[in-house]
Protein backbone atom coordinates (compact mmCIF):
# COMPACT_ATOMS: atom_id res chain seq x y z
CA UNK A 1 0.00 0.00 0.00
CA UNK A 2 1.32 3.43 -0.96
CA UNK A 3 1.51 5.85 1.94
CA UNK A 4 -0.24 9.17 1.38
CA UNK A 5 1.81 12.31 1.08
CA UNK A 6 2.12 13.60 4.67
CA UNK A 7 0.90 17.09 3.78
CA UNK A 8 -2.07 15.64 1.87
CA UNK A 9 -2.84 13.42 4.86
CA UNK A 10 -2.73 16.41 7.21
CA UNK A 11 -5.03 18.40 4.93
CA UNK A 12 -7.56 15.58 4.54
CA UNK A 13 -7.67 15.02 8.31
CA UNK A 14 -8.38 18.72 8.81
CA UNK A 15 -11.12 18.74 6.17
CA UNK A 16 -12.80 15.68 7.71
CA UNK A 17 -12.79 17.48 11.05
CA UNK A 18 -14.11 20.69 9.52
CA UNK A 19 -17.08 18.81 8.09
CA UNK A 20 -18.04 17.75 11.63
CA UNK A 21 -17.46 21.21 13.10
CA UNK A 22 -19.64 22.90 10.48
CA UNK A 23 -22.47 20.51 11.34
CA UNK A 24 -22.55 21.39 15.06
CA UNK A 25 -25.51 23.24 16.52
CA UNK A 26 -25.57 26.04 19.07
CA UNK A 27 -26.22 23.58 21.89
CA UNK A 28 -23.16 21.49 21.07
CA UNK A 29 -20.39 23.93 21.90
CA UNK A 30 -20.79 23.87 25.69
CA UNK A 31 -20.91 20.10 25.96
CA UNK A 32 -18.03 18.54 27.95
CA UNK A 33 -15.54 16.86 25.62
CA UNK A 34 -12.43 16.24 27.74
CA UNK A 35 -11.62 16.84 31.42
CA UNK A 36 -11.81 20.62 31.83
CA UNK A 37 -12.54 21.24 28.15
CA UNK A 38 -15.82 21.79 26.34
CA UNK A 39 -16.30 21.15 22.63
CA UNK A 40 -15.59 24.85 22.08
CA UNK A 41 -12.34 24.52 24.05
CA UNK A 42 -11.28 21.64 21.80
CA UNK A 43 -11.95 23.88 18.80
CA UNK A 44 -9.85 26.62 20.42
CA UNK A 45 -7.01 24.12 20.86
CA UNK A 46 -7.25 23.10 17.21
CA UNK A 47 -7.33 26.72 16.07
CA UNK A 48 -4.26 27.38 18.19
CA UNK A 49 -2.07 24.61 16.79
CA UNK A 50 -3.18 25.05 13.19
CA UNK A 51 -2.54 28.80 13.39
CA UNK A 52 0.91 28.10 14.82
CA UNK A 53 1.61 25.73 11.91
CA UNK A 54 0.53 28.47 9.51
CA UNK A 55 2.81 31.03 11.17
CA UNK A 56 -0.09 33.22 12.25
CA UNK A 57 0.19 35.62 15.23
CA UNK A 58 -1.18 34.43 18.55
CA UNK A 59 -3.51 36.33 20.92
CA UNK A 60 -2.13 37.92 24.08
CA UNK A 61 -1.22 35.16 26.53
CA UNK A 62 -1.43 32.48 23.87
CA UNK A 63 2.29 31.76 23.94
CA UNK A 64 4.42 30.48 26.82
CA UNK A 65 8.18 30.03 26.86
CA UNK A 66 9.39 26.44 27.08
CA UNK A 67 12.84 24.96 26.91
CA UNK A 68 13.31 23.07 23.66
CA UNK A 69 13.97 19.35 23.91
CA UNK A 70 14.12 16.99 20.95
CA UNK A 71 10.66 15.66 20.11
CA UNK A 72 9.26 16.19 23.60
CA UNK A 73 5.51 15.73 23.99
CA UNK A 74 3.56 18.95 23.54
CA UNK A 75 3.79 20.63 26.98
CA UNK A 76 0.43 21.05 28.71
CA UNK A 77 1.29 24.67 29.49
CA UNK A 78 1.33 25.41 25.77
CA UNK A 79 -1.98 23.77 24.93
CA UNK A 80 -3.72 25.31 27.93
CA UNK A 81 -2.39 28.79 27.12
CA UNK A 82 -3.73 28.55 23.58
CA UNK A 83 -7.20 27.63 24.84
CA UNK A 84 -7.35 30.14 27.70
CA UNK A 85 -6.26 32.99 25.43
CA UNK A 86 -9.26 32.25 23.18
CA UNK A 87 -11.94 31.83 25.87
CA UNK A 88 -13.53 35.20 25.09
CA UNK A 89 -14.10 34.32 21.44
CA UNK A 90 -17.33 32.91 20.05
CA UNK A 91 -17.55 29.46 18.49
CA UNK A 92 -18.17 31.08 15.11
CA UNK A 93 -15.02 33.18 15.44
CA UNK A 94 -12.97 30.14 16.45
CA UNK A 95 -14.32 28.13 13.55
CA UNK A 96 -13.36 30.93 11.18
CA UNK A 97 -9.87 31.02 12.71
CA UNK A 98 -9.46 27.25 12.37
CA UNK A 99 -10.69 27.20 8.78
CA UNK A 100 -8.48 30.13 7.82
CA UNK A 101 -5.50 28.59 9.60
CA UNK A 102 -5.94 25.32 7.70
CA UNK A 103 -5.95 27.16 4.38
CA UNK A 104 -2.94 29.30 5.29
CA UNK A 105 -1.06 26.30 6.66
CA UNK A 106 -1.56 24.47 3.39
CA UNK A 107 -0.19 27.47 1.47
CA UNK A 108 2.70 28.01 3.88
CA UNK A 109 3.88 24.39 3.70
CA UNK A 110 3.27 23.77 0.00
CA UNK A 111 6.97 24.01 -0.83
CA UNK A 112 8.28 22.30 2.31
CA UNK A 113 11.28 20.03 1.73
CA UNK A 114 10.25 16.60 3.03
CA UNK A 115 13.44 14.79 2.06
CA UNK A 116 14.95 14.70 5.57
CA UNK A 117 12.47 13.72 8.31
CA UNK A 118 15.14 14.37 10.95
CA UNK A 119 15.46 18.01 9.96
CA UNK A 120 14.08 20.53 12.42
CA UNK A 121 10.43 21.36 11.78
CA UNK A 122 9.64 24.92 10.72
CA UNK A 123 8.19 27.60 12.97
CA UNK A 124 6.82 26.91 16.42
CA UNK A 125 7.24 23.12 16.20
CA UNK A 126 10.94 23.63 15.55
CA UNK A 127 11.17 25.98 18.51
CA UNK A 128 9.91 23.08 20.64
CA UNK A 129 12.66 20.85 19.25
CA UNK A 130 10.41 18.71 17.04
CA UNK A 131 11.87 17.22 13.91
CA UNK A 132 9.92 17.23 10.66
CA UNK A 133 8.94 13.56 10.82
CA UNK A 134 7.51 13.84 14.34
CA UNK A 135 5.55 16.97 13.48
CA UNK A 136 4.06 15.57 10.28
CA UNK A 137 3.20 12.31 12.03
CA UNK A 138 1.59 13.91 15.08
CA UNK A 139 -0.61 16.59 13.53
CA UNK A 140 -3.02 14.17 11.74
CA UNK A 141 -3.21 12.11 14.95
CA UNK A 142 -4.24 15.19 16.93
CA UNK A 143 -6.86 16.15 14.35
CA UNK A 144 -8.39 12.68 14.03
CA UNK A 145 -8.44 12.00 17.78
CA UNK A 146 -10.08 15.34 18.53
CA UNK A 147 -12.62 14.74 15.78
CA UNK A 148 -13.64 11.61 17.68
CA UNK A 149 -13.72 13.59 20.97
CA UNK A 150 -16.17 16.01 19.39
CA UNK A 151 -18.23 13.21 17.87
CA UNK A 152 -18.51 11.45 21.23
CA UNK A 153 -19.36 14.67 23.08
CA UNK A 154 -22.15 15.58 20.66
CA UNK A 155 -23.70 12.13 20.23
CA UNK A 156 -22.30 11.49 16.78
CA UNK A 157 -20.98 8.10 15.69
CA UNK A 158 -17.24 7.56 15.72
CA UNK A 159 -15.60 7.01 12.38
CA UNK A 160 -12.75 4.63 11.67
CA UNK A 161 -12.78 5.09 7.91
CA UNK A 162 -10.67 7.58 6.01
CA UNK A 163 -7.00 8.44 5.93
CA UNK A 164 -6.87 9.88 9.44
CA UNK A 165 -8.10 6.67 11.04
CA UNK A 166 -5.78 4.58 8.87
CA UNK A 167 -2.82 6.75 9.88
CA UNK A 168 -3.58 6.49 13.59
CA UNK A 169 -4.17 2.74 13.33
CA UNK A 170 -0.82 2.29 11.59
CA UNK A 171 1.00 4.18 14.35
CA UNK A 172 -0.79 2.22 17.08
CA UNK A 173 -0.03 -1.09 15.36
CA UNK A 174 3.68 -0.39 15.60
CA UNK A 175 3.27 0.67 19.24
CA UNK A 176 1.43 -2.50 20.31
CA UNK A 177 4.52 -4.45 21.51
CA UNK A 178 5.25 -1.66 24.01
CA UNK A 179 2.16 -2.75 25.97
CA UNK A 180 3.96 -5.98 26.91
CA UNK A 181 6.94 -4.26 28.53
CA UNK A 182 8.24 -5.82 31.74
CA UNK A 183 6.03 -8.90 31.40
CA UNK A 184 7.73 -12.31 31.88
CA UNK A 185 9.89 -13.65 29.04
CA UNK A 186 7.79 -15.66 26.62
CA UNK A 187 4.50 -13.87 27.37
CA UNK A 188 2.51 -13.74 24.14
CA UNK A 189 -0.58 -11.62 23.44
CA UNK A 190 -2.81 -11.46 20.39
CA UNK A 191 -5.34 -8.68 19.71
CA UNK A 192 -7.99 -9.39 17.09
CA UNK A 193 -9.34 -6.06 15.84
CA UNK A 194 -12.51 -5.91 13.75
CA UNK A 195 -13.90 -3.04 11.67
CA UNK A 196 -12.54 -0.85 8.86
CA UNK A 197 -9.13 -0.74 10.57
CA UNK A 198 -9.30 -4.42 11.46
CA UNK A 199 -6.07 -6.37 11.86
CA UNK A 200 -4.43 -8.99 14.04
CA UNK A 201 -1.77 -7.71 16.42
CA UNK A 202 0.60 -10.21 18.01
CA UNK A 203 3.60 -9.64 20.27
CA UNK A 204 5.77 -11.85 22.44
CA UNK A 205 8.36 -10.92 25.06
CA UNK A 206 11.89 -12.02 24.17
CA UNK A 207 14.90 -12.85 26.33
CA UNK A 208 15.92 -9.19 26.30
CA UNK A 209 12.64 -8.21 27.96
CA UNK A 210 11.35 -6.48 24.85
CA UNK A 211 8.32 -7.63 22.93
CA UNK A 212 8.30 -8.12 19.18
CA UNK A 213 5.74 -9.29 16.61
CA UNK A 214 5.34 -13.04 16.13
CA UNK A 215 3.15 -15.45 14.17
CA UNK A 216 -0.16 -15.62 16.09
CA UNK A 217 -0.76 -19.16 14.81
CA UNK A 218 1.89 -20.26 17.31
CA UNK A 219 -0.58 -19.60 20.14
CA UNK A 220 -0.72 -17.03 22.91
CA UNK A 221 -1.32 -16.60 26.62
CA UNK A 222 -4.26 -14.31 25.99
CA UNK A 223 -6.37 -13.12 23.06
CA UNK A 224 -8.15 -9.77 23.12
CA UNK A 225 -11.04 -9.24 20.70
CA UNK A 226 -12.49 -5.76 20.13
CA UNK A 227 -13.62 -3.45 17.38
CA UNK A 228 -11.32 -0.82 15.94
CA UNK A 229 -13.09 2.10 17.61
CA UNK A 230 -12.56 0.52 21.05
CA UNK A 231 -8.92 -0.20 20.28
CA UNK A 232 -8.20 3.34 19.14
CA UNK A 233 -10.07 4.86 22.08
CA UNK A 234 -7.89 2.79 24.40
CA UNK A 235 -4.67 3.77 22.63
CA UNK A 236 -5.68 7.42 22.87
CA UNK A 237 -6.51 7.19 26.58
CA UNK A 238 -10.12 8.14 25.89
CA UNK A 239 -11.64 5.21 27.81
CA UNK A 240 -10.47 3.10 30.71
CA UNK A 241 -10.06 -0.66 30.19
CA UNK A 242 -12.99 -1.21 32.55
CA UNK A 243 -15.22 0.74 30.15
CA UNK A 244 -14.03 -1.07 27.05
CA UNK A 245 -16.01 -3.80 25.31
CA UNK A 246 -13.24 -6.39 25.01
CA UNK A 247 -13.63 -10.15 24.86
CA UNK A 248 -10.78 -11.85 26.73
CA UNK A 249 -9.71 -15.42 26.11
CA UNK A 250 -6.94 -16.73 28.32
CA UNK A 251 -5.04 -15.13 31.20
CA UNK A 252 -7.19 -12.33 32.66
CA UNK A 253 -4.29 -10.86 34.63
CA UNK A 254 -2.10 -10.41 31.56
CA UNK A 255 -5.10 -9.03 29.68
CA UNK A 256 -5.70 -6.31 32.24
CA UNK A 257 -2.04 -5.31 32.28
CA UNK A 258 -1.86 -5.03 28.49
CA UNK A 259 -5.17 -3.19 28.18
CA UNK A 260 -4.00 -0.70 30.79
CA UNK A 261 -0.84 -0.04 28.80
CA UNK A 262 -2.38 0.48 25.37
CA UNK A 263 -2.59 4.23 25.94
CA UNK A 264 0.51 5.63 24.24
CA UNK A 265 -0.86 9.10 23.43
CA UNK A 266 0.81 11.84 25.53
Amino acid sequence: MTRPDPLDLWEQASQDLLAVLRDLGDDDWDRPALPGWTVQDVLAHLAHLESEAAGMPQPDGGRVDVEAAANQPMPTDITEAGVVARRGRSAATLLDEFENACARRQEALAGLDLSDPKALAPGFAGELGWDLGTWLRNRPIDLWVHEQDIRRATGRALTTTGVGAAHVAGIMTRAFPVALRRLPVGTAVVAEISGPQGRVLAARVGDDGRAAPFDPSEGSDVTLAMDDATWLLLTGGRIDPEQADVQVTGDEGIAQVVLGRLNVTP
